[in-house]
């Protein structure tokens, strides 16, 4: 956590004691997942649904710490025009955000690992749950559309 942290104060503002506070609660809070891949998952393992259950629960526990961290107010950007208050304070901080731009590379980098992680889960799902209906007929996994070559790609 400490290289990611350096990378978010690079250049802008330091983290607050109180904002290391709150990231540090959310890192304890985070299940540790690990990069997700469906293979190393499902190997070793006469239960695959509860497996994919598990990973759920943690999936949930990791969406509720990430929004309480949203939420929490030791985040909150001391320099924060307030709409509601109509309240401003000069600073050379982005004040049209509620965080510091520290804490908003912190907090994009999250919730890009947590989408990563949720997508890499809802494929694995769909492609164990399609694979039961067809298990000797299942196409191969392609994202792009190739024109010249008139066929579909797993990479461009």
């Amino acid at each position: 956590m400490q290289n990611v942290m350096g990378l978010c104060q690079y250049n802008v503002r330091a983290f607050t004691q109180p904002e290391i506070d709150a990231i540090e609660e959310y890192d304890f809070q985070v299940p540790l997942l690990g990069h997700f891949d469906v293979e190393t998952l499902l190997e070793d393992t006469d239960d695959i649904t509860g497996v994919f259950r598990n990973r759920a629960e943690e999936l949930n526990c990791w969406y509720q710490a990430l929004t309480k961290l949203l939420a929490d107010p030791r985040l909150r950007n001391v320099n924060y025009d307030d709409p509601e208050t109509s309240t401003r304070v000069t600073s050379t901080e982005d004040s049209r955000s509620p965080y510091s731009p520290a804490v908003r590379r912190f907090l994009t980098g999250a919730a890009g690992d947590y989408h990563r992680h949720r997508h890499g889960y809802e494929y694995a799902v769909t492609v164990w749950a399609l694979g039961l209906r067809a298990p000797t007929d299942y196409p191969p996994e392609t994202r792009h559309l190739h024109l010249a070559a008139q066929e579909l790609r797993l990479w461009d």
